[in-house]
């Protein structure tokens, strides 16, 4: 619907299905690829329509233990990410769990140490820039010196 309201800027797609691949293609958004099967398929699906060097968001699991690669599944993700050409890495990204409450400070610094350092193997791996993004609204106003390149405000 966005897309055909003329709305041409990047869009990213949270958690996106299996199913939506083609959409997804067809529209030019962008997935948040949180796991490796996710990450399998999304390859195989680019690979069956001849894409290459669609553009993903890698998403990190740096403390909520919900959605997102581990700070231990950093060396086979990037091994995967190397060895195809139907993906590239726009961003990699994650999500504090507490930043609007004081009484989580310590846990919302841990999260972001983990998340740096997901990041920075990421990035080292790649030639190309790729964005880092931790900050939600309430981390924009408690937290700014973790801004990294972009922010996402919603609240």
């Amino acid at each position: 619907e966005l897309r055909r309201e003329g709305i041409r800027i990047p869009i990213a797609v949270m958690n996106p299905e299996i199913g939506s691949f083609g959409l997804i293609f067809d529209h030019k958004l962008e997935p948040e690829i949180y796991n490796f099967r996710l990450l399998n398929h999304f390859i195989d699906a680019a690979k069956k329509q001849g894409i290459t060097d669609y553009p993903i968001h890698i998403k990190i699991d740096s403390g909520m233990h919900r959605l997102g690669f581990e700070m231990d599944d950093m060396t086979q993700l990037i091994q995967i990410l190397q060895n195809q050409q139907q993906v590239k890495v726009r961003s990699v990204f994650s999500h504090l769990a507490g930043a609007d409450d004081a009484k989580f400070d310590s846990f919302t610094h841990e999260q972001v140490s983990v998340f740096s350092n997901c990041a920075n193997q990421l990035q080292q791996a790649f030639t190309h820039k790729i964005m880092r993004h931790i900050l939600n609204s309430a981390g924009t106003e408690r937290f700014s010196q973790y801004q990294f390149d972009m922010v996402r405000l919603g609240i």
